[in-house]
């Protein structure tokens, strides 16, 4: 293990086969590091020298209690409020109908509300092409959430404990935490 800062230290680093062009080299290197707000991570990149694909992980090494984390939204600054999202989270706005869960590949992500309900915005822009189906409704009820005055509660599901609402000094956001047995 070779220290590269005072926060990271390599863990490993080898070549494979490119998933992608199979003929291609993929690089990997994988870095222990301490990251606010996270603890310790290790974080994992890797490059086809070939074909140039990439991809970038983050794993959190600490596991806390499985907790939910609640967030009004009321006003167009709660839209604002920034959220750290575990690869484990699932994120829920029952009043849209609408659940983020993670998949095989989850990535942790930093965003805020807003990039939340776009997320969901830009999957059913997807979904529309791909399925050649109508999905302009539920865009717009999303949309909607975006004008002020529309109330509803984000719910970020982590069984792993991970994720976490970042500081925002001045905020009246309501949040609520429950951790769960």
């Amino acid at each position: 293990m070779e220290d590269i800062t005072i926060y990271g230290k390599i863990i490993d680093e080898y070549e494979t086969e490119c998933p992608i062009c199979i003929v291609g080299r993929m690089h990997v290197r994988e870095v222990e590091y301490e990251l606010p707000h996270i603890g310790k991570a290790l974080i994992i990149s890797k490059k086809c020298t070939r074909c140039g694909y990439k991809k970038n992980d983050i794993i959190p090494l600490n596991i806390k209690k499985h907790q939910r984390i609640y967030i009004r939204i009321e006003k167009t600054q709660d839209l604002y409020t920034k959220i750290l999202r575990s690869p484990t989270a699932t994120i829920y706005i029952p009043e849209l109908g609408l659940e983020l869960r993670p998949g095989i590949d989850a990535e942790m992500f930093i965003t805020n509300i807003e990039g939340i309900l776009h997320l969901f915005i830009d999957a059913l822009k997807r979904i529309e092409i791909l399925a050649q189906t109508d999905t302009s409704q539920a865009q717009e009820k999303i949309a909607q959430a975006l004008d002020p005055g529309t109330s509803y509660t984000v719910i970020i599901d982590d069984p792993q404990g991970t994720s976490t609402v970042l500081d925002r000094p001045n905020s009246a956001t309501q949040i609520t935490i429950e951790y769960v047995e």
